[in-house]
């Protein structure tokens, strides 16, 4: 019953955004709709069973293989020009660590291992991972990391609304259906989906449910063995769903730890949003993309958000998962390492 409750009303808050005009409403919507919904159920003394986490490797299993499907063979004469951004990562993730570390110890108080792994902008898995087994506190870190990656998911595209009037992801946007779809391609899709998780699983590949279906999209698509149309409803669906799942997050969170993990993030995202746009103005004449496609590429949101709005603005969503992999990447790897060399005393 309270899964039933919690889709229902995930579903009513993207069509409430939708219906009302704004940036990706069947994720911001879904986002804002399952959260308010968990916050009164468990109010009301029920006890919320998170959704099954396959779900939403199935949601975002589908999203890589959307975004790999739009990848043609002139992707490969491009890659190599973006060695300029890519190297630039490793400086942008040791200045975001730095600047948030000194928001998360300054003015959040908390301890040091527990702001050194709220500051770091990698994936919101891997971080948690490395956070606890390193003796943080797992609550706090769930807290600073899902805000910042909802954040970034609800800023963007307002930013994006506010700068250029589009609006990203809705009926008022760019359409990401390339040509008519039939059910084929619906099919294709989802076998990609598959297939790919369980490629990107079985060799071990960070991300497996969003490279792993995206890879094998690619290599479809770059072949010629197939051409997939994307249908716009697909990607609301996969929206709602990811946004549905997030905001189940919401359970068992205390006030307190919430109200502190909001301040802290949203003075944390202004941070890393201007230095990522600096970032963007520096190295978009360095690079076949504008700055907008640099600017996602180096907002440190979830990578399968980020994908997910660059497919929605058409904004080289390849290029922008490679620039967030390897971000992943170099948090995951550099950060430990600094981690366990010169923090690993402080840990509990």
């Amino acid at each position: 019953m309270s899964h039933n409750g919690l889709f229902a009303s995930a579903l009513l808050g993207g069509f409430l955004v939708y219906f009302l005009g704004g940036p990706m409403p069947f994720l911001i919507g879904g986002v804002f709709g399952s959260a308010l919904f968990v916050v009164v159920f468990e109010r009301a003394g029920g006890e919320l069973k998170k959704p099954n986490r396959f779900i939403r490797l199935c949601a975002i299993a589908s999203v890589g293989a959307m975004i790999g499907s739009n990848v043609s063979s002139n992707i490969l004469t491009l890659l190599p020009q973006f060695w300029v951004s890519l190297l630039a990562i490793l400086p942008f993730i040791v200045l975001a660590h730095a600047g948030n570390y000194v928001i998360m110890r300054g003015l959040g108080k908390y301890s040091v291992v527990d702001a050194y792994f709220s500051a770091m902008p990698g994936g919101l898995v891997e971080v948690l991972l490395l956070g606890e087994n390193a003796g943080a506190d797992i609550r706090i870190l769930t807290v600073q990391h899902f805000i910042r990656v909802l954040s970034l998911v609800i800023a963007i595209p307002i930013i994006f609304y506010l700068s250029t009037g589009i609006v990203v992801g809705s009926a008022g946007g760019n359409s990401v259906e390339p040509a008519p779809y039939d059910l084929f391609d619906i099919v294709q899709i989802f076998l990609i989906g598959v297939v790919g998780l369980f490629i990107g699983r079985f060799f071990k590949i960070p991300a497996s449910h969003l490279l792993g279906p995206l890879l094998l999209a690619a290599v479809v698509s770059i072949s010629g063995l197939a051409t997939i149309a994307v249908p716009g409803w697909l990607l609301n669906l996969a929206q709602f769903v990811v946004g549905a799942t997030l905001g189940a997050q919401f359970s068992g969170i205390s006030l307190f730890v919430l109200k502190r993990g909001f301040v802290l993030g949203l003075v944390s995202i202004v941070f890393m949003l201007a230095l990522g746009y600096l970032f963007a103005i520096v190295l978009a004449p360095l690079v076949p993309v504008g700055v907008s496609a640099m600017f996602i590429s180096f907002a440190a949101g979830g990578l399968a958000e980020m994908s997910l709005i660059a497919l929605s603005l058409e904004l080289s969503p390849v290029v922008v998962a490679l620039h967030h992999l390897l971000r992943i990447f170099l948090v995951v790897f550099v950060g430990n390492q600094f981690f366990h060399r010169y923090l690993k005393r402080y840990s509990s």
